[in-house]
């Protein structure tokens, strides 16, 4: 044998080709009664079966080696689109098949050379599509009979349905009455229309509900919330009662173990014994003794008090007077040192301006006034120690005639307190007389402690000078001649 004709048996497109035969003839569409379906099956088979007829009559030496090659890659294609139709059954991968196929033939028929032999081919594939026709023809047949007896049987049924709906028809009619109502305004639909209408009043009662209770708004908290604060709160005086509460129990039992430090353990029959309650009993009855001997000695001293209680208020004022009129003294002591001072220093004074000259040896020499003149140049020259120091003594001596003043206000004041019970005494023991004394008594007692010492000093104390005192006595005593002229002259 020649070298293309080992090529042509060893090719792998035998292997391919024979793969591709084996998987087509296994491939079958799903439903026989698509005629388009069938038509690209029995077809592709047809080609398939003549392709291979051809292959067998063909001499391979007068086929190019290369032809082989393409005819593997076609063939390759072709069953790899038969392959996803027997996985996906998607009619469109024979399709795909056919196109390949044809190829396939594009590829073989220019070598067709031997007629007996391609006669055979045509033969072998007329056989196939026709094998193919009549299988789809007669499981067509099959299933076509099997269609018509499953139609009459539903024919039946559908006569047996029909009369069923004939009787639902007329219940759905009753029912249709019955849910709209003969005259569409009754019926369960105007029904369900009240309820939905009070359903959403209801609703729109809930929502506001809803949101009270659980939303709330800006204004105003959720009683959700606000049942979360009080829960807050509840659970803070849980607290707080729980700590009151063993506060509470601890001094439940200090309670206790003071009640039995009071009134003693409690025996077995029901009695206490022991404890304090008995000698607070003693001590009770000792303070009760200690008390009536307390109101003995009260009631003496209350009477005693009560005789002496008049005369307190008496000699109280007479006390304050006494204290007041003390306070005067040392002014009156100190104005009186003042005064002979300031004698004293005018004394003094005068002698050390009448001295002209002191000579240890011959002694002290006193000026000795020639005439008048120099009298009056001399007692000017003075008048700038005179003035001042008779100013204090004039000063002093009316300080101490107004603390005198008022020291004897006082004294008499002291001296009317000091008598004004014994002064009421005696008109109380006047039996008979008239109650005009003892009111006039009292009267005088008011105004004597109401008036006011330092009123007698009103208008008669001063801090001028003397001259000016002086001064203005003159002009008011001018003033006074002056008027009385004038009231002497009118007519």
């Amino acid at each position: 044998m020649s070298r293309w004709i080992d090529q042509f048996n060893s090719h792998p497109f035998q292997t391919i080709w024979l793969q591709l035969k084996d998987e087509l003839h296994a491939t079958k569409v799903d439903d026989e009664t698509i005629l388009t379906d069938v038509n690209e099956l029995a077809r592709l088979k047809k080609v398939v079966g003549y392709i291979d007829g051809m292959i067998q009559s063909i001499d391979p030496e007068l086929v190019p080696v290369g032809t082989w090659d393409s005819f593997r890659d076609q063939a390759t294609n072709c069953n790899q689109q038969i392959a996803s139709f027997n996985s996906n059954r998607n009619i469109g991968h024979i399709t795909n098949a056919n196109s390949h196929a044809e190829n396939l033939l594009t590829y073989i028929r220019p070598y067709m050379v031997v007629n007996g032999k391609i006669g055979i081919a045509l033969q072998k594939a007329i056989k196939g599509y026709a094998d193919t026709i009549d299988e789809y023809g007669n499981s067509f047949r099959d299933k076509s009979h099997e269609l018509l007896c499953e139609i009459k049987r539903l024919k039946e049924e559908s006569e047996g349905s029909s009369q069923a709906l004939n009787g639902i028809k007329q219940t759905v009619d009753e029912f249709y009455v019955e849910l709209f109502g003969p005259d569409f305004n009754s019926g369960i639909q105007s029904k369900i229309r009240t309820l939905i209408s009070d359903f959403e009043t209801k609703y729109g009662t809930i929502n506001s509900y809803y949101n009270e209770t659980l939303i709330g708004d800006e204004n105003n908290l959720s009683t959700k919330k606000e049942i979360l604060i009080a829960k807050e709160g509840v659970i803070a005086d849980q607290k707080s009662i729980k700590d009151i509460l063993k506060s509470v129990e601890d001094k439940i039992t200090e309670l206790n173990d003071f009640h039995t430090t009071i009134f003693g353990e409690l025996a077995e029959n029901n009695t206490r014994s022991g404890g304090l309650s008995g000698e607070f009993d003693a001590r009770l009855k000792a303070l009760k003794k200690f008390e009536d001997d307390q109101k003995i000695k009260y009631k003496a001293l209350n009477e005693e008090i009560e005789t002496l209680l008049p005369g307190a208020t008496s000699a109280g004022l007479a006390t304050a007077y006494s204290e007041m009129k003390a306070t005067f003294d040392a002014p009156i002591k100190n104005s009186t040192r003042l005064f002979y001072g300031s004698i004293g220093l005018l004394i003094a004074g005068t002698i050390f301006f009448s001295i002209e000259k002191v000579i240890w040896d011959s002694g002290i020499t006193f000026v000795n006034p020639s005439d008048w003149d120099t009298i009056l140049k001399s007692l000017v020259n003075k008048l700038p120690f005179y003035a001042p120091v008779l100013w204090l003594a004039f000063y002093a001596t009316k300080r101490r005639s107004e603390f005198h003043r008022l020291q004897q206000e006082y004294a008499h004041k002291e001296a009317f307190a000091k008598s004004y019970k014994n002064y009421k005494q005696q008109l109380q023991d006047l039996e008979g007389s008239d109650t005009d004394l003892q009111t006039e008594l009292i009267k005088k007692a008011i105004d004597a402690i109401a008036y006011n010492a330092s009123q007698t000093l009103d208008k008669k104390h001063g801090d001028k000078m003397p001259i000016q005192e002086i001064i203005e006595k003159t002009v008011d005593k001018s003033i006074s001649t002056i008027s009385s002229i004038k009231k002497g002259e009118s007519p």
